[in-house]
C-alpha cells in the first residue's frame, strides 16, 4: 500500500548544528523544527532511517505541536515495525491537524498493514470524503489492497476499478485485477490485466509469479521456466521464489 511523503522544499543548510535534541534559547524553535522535519523526510526517502529518526526526534523536541513531524516519525516507525510508537504519533498528528487528509491516508495504511482492515478502510473513506484530496485514485487502490487482504474480493475488485478511473496506469490496481481474475479461473482477463501492468511498471516478485502461473495454465512450460529463472535471480528471498519449489 502506498503511504505518501511530501516535502514542500528541502533546505540545503542546517540552521542548527550538533546532535543535541534539546531546544536552545534565542532561536526560532518552530523554524528549526520545520527544517529538521523536512530533512527527516528527505532521509526517509533516501532510505537513511537512522539519520531520519534523529532529525524527526529533534523536530519534535523543538516543537511538540508540529503535526508534520509527528506524522512522518509515525510513518518511519511503521516502516521499522514499531507499531505502538507509530500509532502513538499518528494519533498525535491527527489531533494536531484533524483536517490533514494525507495523515488519515497514511494512518489507514498503518491499520491495514497491521491487520485492522475495517478500521483502515474507514480512514481511507475519511480521506475520500475530502473534496480537495488530490490522490483519490491512490485511496481507492489502497482500499482494494486492504479489502483483498481481508478476503473481501468483491470490494477489492470494485475499488481497483474505481482506482483505474483516476489512473488507468495504476500498476497496483492492474495487478490486483489480474490476480482476482486468475483466482476466478478467468485466465484471459488475468493475462490482459497483467500485460497492461507490465507495460507501466517493472516486474516484481508478485507479477512474475502470476505470469508463471498464467504461462503454465496455457501450457507454455518453456516460457514459465524462463520466468522462474528471473524470479529466482532478481527476487531470491521473496515468498514467491519459495513457492517455486512447491510448484514443482
Amino acid at each position: 500500500m502506498r503511504a505518501m511523503l511530501h516535502v514542500a522544499g528541502l533546505l540545503l543548510l542546517l540552521l542548527v548544528t550538533g546532535c543535541s535534541t534539546q531546544p536552545e534559547k534565542n532561536i526560532d524553535n518552530k523554524k528549526v523544527s520545520q527544517t529538521n522535519t523536512e530533512l527527516g523526510v528527505a532521509y526517509i526517502q533516501q532510505g537513511h532511517y537512522k539519520v531520519a529518526m534523529r532529525k524527526l526526534k529533534k523536530a519534535i523536541a523543538y516543537d511538540d505541536e508540529n503535526a508534520d513531524a509527528h506524522h512522518y516519525i509515525a510513518e518511519l516507525y511503521r516502516r521499522l515495525g514499531e507499531n505502538d510508537k507509530s500509532e502513538e504519533h499518528f494519533k498525535r498528528a491527527m489531533d494536531l491537524d484533524e483536517d490533514n487528509t494525507s495523515i488519515k491516508n497514511n494512518y489507514a495504511v498503518f491499520l491495514c498493514s497491521t491487520g485492522r482492515y475495517e478500521e483502515g478502510i474507514q480512514y481511507f473513506n475519511k480521506a475520500l470524503d475530502d473534496p480537495l484530496y488530490v490522490d483519490k485514485g491512490g485511496a481507492y487502490e489502497n482500499i482494494g489492497i486492504c479489502a483483498e487482504k481481508e478476503g473481501n474480493i468483491k470490494k477489492a475488485e470494485e475499488n481497483y476499478r474505481k482506482a483505474l478511473k483516476y489512473n488507468n496506469r495504476s500498476p497496483h490496481a492492474l495487478l490486483g485485477l489480474a490476480q482476482i481474475a486468475f483466482d476466478s479461473n478467468d485466465i484471459k482477463s488475468a493475462a490482459f490485466y497483467l500485460a497492461l501492468r507490465n507495460k507501466v511498471a517493472r516486474p516484481n516478485a508478485q507479477s512474475l509469479w502470476l505470469e508463471i502461473l498464467i504461462a503454465r495454465s496455457k501450457g507454455m512450460k518453456s516460457h514459465a521456466g524462463s520466468l522462474a529463472l528471473k524470479l529466482k535471480q532478481y527476487f531470491p528471498d521473496s515468498k514467491e521464489a519459495a513457492l517455486l519449489k512447491k510448484l514443482r
